[in-house]
């Protein structure tokens, strides 16, 4: 009976998450997605710019695979070159973290209002995108307040606290297990909110939870890679890219993962917001060393999609 309790309201809490967040998502890109695009093919003419335009698409989207997506279309349909896409995935992997940052606030109490606010504007009809948006986040917010719920007496087990034991003390199986989890899930925010939900309840540390961020970022490119089935080698190079930035970040953060560890733990006192902190920072970095050698990586990524070097992309 316990186990039927906790997998109907976990997954209700999920699935009401999932929502807000695809509700969101579709809102936003609904109300601005013309307007993006017309930003990603202005914006796109320098390396920095692609980064910047990555990282605000997304953070008016709220989802980088949606962004990497696009630009898989984009360059399948020959508005942007691959090399363009590259680094408007790098930005997008730093604007993605925005969603973060907002469920590590303590915002249980604002959910079931904002749910209502939105259908009185969703059905008034004027403010219809915005409420919409509004009802979204308030789903969002209370998705994870029902996970929060359902999980804190499942942590009363001894067998589950020795799992998150020992997920602090091996980064490298916290990594595989955010890997796993965004995979099935397709949705690094889910993942992310789950382990904050955790932090919450002071029921993981910083360690474990980081290590499953860290791997979340490389299960959601399954998304991207799903989304180049059948357009082409360029495409199927943009989304090769959007994994290997995302592996290659997480294979350079992990050997020096207890300085990582040190330097998020500097940022704030709350491990919630640590553990976003921790998210923002890792994409901002890996970001950051991989926009000098892009050329690089844009290389391998061809490589892989089976471009030879005279046919690759500038």
């Amino acid at each position: 009976m316990r186990t039927f309790t906790f997998i109907s309201g976990f997954g209700l809490g999920l699935s009401i998450f999932l929502l807000g967040l695809k509700l969101l998502a579709s809102s936003l890109e609904s109300a601005l997605g013309a307007r993006l695009r017309r930003l990603l093919t202005r914006l796109t003419t320098t390396k920095l710019r692609c980064v910047f335009a990555g990282a605000a698409a997304t953070c008016l989207v709220q989802s980088s695979s949606a962004v990497a997506s696009t630009m898989v279309v984009l360059v399948a349909s020959g508005i942007l070159t691959a090399k363009q896409a590259f680094g408007v995935i790098l930005g997008a992997n730093i604007g993605t973290t925005l969603t973060a940052q907002i469920i590590a606030f303590r915002l249980e109490n604002v959910a079931l209002p904002l749910i209502f606010l939105g259908l009185l504007l969703a059905f008034a009809g004027r403010r219809k995108s915005l409420g919409t948006a509004l009802f979204a986040l308030g789903s969002l917010l209370y998705g994870l307040t029902i996970i929060t719920a359902t999980l804190a007496p499942l942590l009363q087990f001894p067998h589950i606290q020795n799992v998150l034991k020992n997920l602090s003390d091996t980064p490298w199986e916290a990594c595989l297990t955010g890997i796993v989890l965004t995979a099935l899930i397709q949705s690094s925010s889910a993942v992310t909110g789950v382990v904050i939900s955790l932090a919450h309840l002071n029921a993981i540390s910083l360690s474990a939870a980081v290590g499953v961020a860290l791997g979340s970022n490389v299960g959601t490119v399954f998304t991207t890679l799903i989304a180049s089935t059948g357009r082409g080698r360029a495409s199927r190079a943009t989304a090769f890219a959007d994994f290997i930035f995302n592996l290659g970040g997480v294979l350079l953060v992990l050997p020096f993962y207890g300085h990582f560890l040190r330097l998020v733990a500097l940022t704030s006192h709350d491990l919630a917001r640590q553990i976003a902190n921790a998210h923002f920072l890792f994409n901002l970095l890996t970001g950051i060393a991989a926009l000098p050698v892009l050329d690089y990586f844009a290389a391998l990524a061809w490589r892989l999609a089976g471009i030879k070097a005279g046919k690759q992309e500038v």
